[in-house]
């Protein structure tokens, strides 16, 4: 017989084992679904994290390429090739290269040496974004801004004309003018002066060359002038290399002595004087320079080229801002072989205060002013002309690339323009 009790008993207990396997499978069914959707998070932030760094180094390696291009357009660096490289280690840029042809045939590359600012510029940049590398390269054609170097005229604030000898008209300019115009009254100057070629003025706000500082990096290694004949006022700056020389003042005469002048520049000349030059001189003055009477600028064998970048003096009352002063006239009559270029970040002046009576040329001329510039002409029946030689265009360039020239605020050297259709990304070895 069997016992109704004990085969109920047996029935629940069986039931209750089914319900316990049934709860470890279905726990054991979530573990390897949650496992497999970890599993499969995983890999798709793995994925994520690939293509977001893949993105990250493309632009990285873009980014790479206008850093290049700042680096090689650095007004305060004379541009090299190899500069290039100076971007190595900036936004994971992992290497960097700037080549261009040497020669017409297209394997004729380097990537060594001085910009050539007449061929096309190639730039390569490699970056690295987690594990992720992308390389590019694009073409750029070096293209000109405005260049107040290249201007007769420029002027940081303004420009005067001293009527005190004369309102008629004997001061002939020629070459492009650069002064900011507010007013119409800022212009009128220019009816008092007879301008022939280099219309029109460039109203827009000049650049400032930076002569402060430049004065300040030159003058250290700056050389003793090659000769200083202060009884004759013969002075000589002569440089026989192909690099452009810095000189400093010599002592001021001492017939100046007697003279507010003498101890307000640091340099004054108080007699006519003459400036013999040979290749390419730059004159950095720290607190001014001053010549009371007429000043002649010549060639010392086949050419020179005559740099002046002087301070602001501070301490002539009435003229603290004034850098260079030629109080009685500048002569420069052979533009094919003497050429002058006259910096400061304060004011420049080219006067007839005295010797009035006497007709004078600059056929080769510079002049940009972070501060004014004031003109004035001699008496009535005399000229003065002041000309801005087109040759001197090319020169103002290759001053400015090999740091003989100060670089200014903007409008000066060169920029690179991107060749279109260029751009490419290169594969990876």
């Amino acid at each position: 017989m069997t016992n109704p009790d004990l085969e109920r008993d047996l029935a629940e207990r069986g039931e209750r084992g089914f319900i316990l396997v049934g709860v470890v499978m279905f726990m054991l069914a979530l573990t390897i679904l949650g496992l497999s959707l970890f599993a499969l998070s995983s890999y798709e932030a793995q994925f994520f994290y690939m293509d977001v760094s893949r993105e990250q180094s493309l632009h990285r390696s873009e980014s790479g390429l206008e850093i290049v291009k700042t680096l090689l357009t650095d007004p305060t660096r004379t541009a090299r090739l190899e500069d290039a490289r100076l971007a190595v280690g900036q936004f994971g840029i992992t290497s960097a290269l700037a080549y261009q042809w040497r020669s017409p045939n297209p394997n004729d590359t380097t990537s060594r040496g001085l910009v050539n600012w007449d061929s096309t510029l190639v730039l390569v940049v490699t970056s690295r974004s987690g594990n992720q590398v992308r390389k590019v390269q694009s073409r750029y054609q070096p293209v000109a801004i405005r260049n107040p170097y290249k201007m007769l005229v420029s002027a940081g604030l303004g420009v005067f004309y001293n009527t005190l000898n004369s309102s008629s008209r004997n001061v002939e300019l020629r070459g492009k003018l650069w002064q900011r115009v507010s007013t119409s009254s800022d212009t009128a100057w220019l009816r008092q002066v007879n301008w022939t070629t280099g219309r029109p003025l460039d109203p827009s706000s000049a650049p400032e060359p930076q002569g402060n500082a430049f004065v300040d990096s030159k003058l250290p290694g700056a050389s003793d002038p090659t000769s200083w004949d202060e009884d004759r006022f013969e002075l000589a700056f002569r440089n026989s290399g192909s690099s452009p020389r810095y000189f400093k003042s010599p002592r001021s005469p001492q017939s100046a002595e007697g003279r507010s002048e003498f101890d307000q520049y640091t340099f004054f000349s108080d007699g006519s004087t003459t400036i013999n030059v040979r290749g390419t001189c730059v004159w950095v003055v720290p607190q001014g320079v001053c010549f009371r009477q007429r000043v002649f600028v010549q060639p010392d064998g086949p050419g020179g080229t005559l740099v002046i970048v002087a301070k602001a003096n501070g301490r002539d009352p009435g003229y603290e801002n004034r850098g260079i002063w030629f109080q009685s006239g500048l002569i420069v009559n052979n533009p094919s072989s003497m050429k002058v270029f006259l910096v400061s970040e304060g004011d420049i002046g080219i006067t007839y205060l005295r010797n009035s009576t006497e007709s004078r040329d600059a056929q080769a001329l510079s002049m940009v002013a972070g501060g004014d510039i004031e003109l004035m002409g001699p008496s009535n029946g005399y000229t003065f002309k002041l000309y801005h030689d087109s040759n001197m265009d090319a020169l103002a360039d290759d001053l400015v690339a090999r740091g003989a020239l100060p670089p200014t605020t903007g409008g000066s050297g060169t920029a690179f323009a991107y060749v279109g259709s260029s751009w490419k990304e290169l594969r990876l070895p």
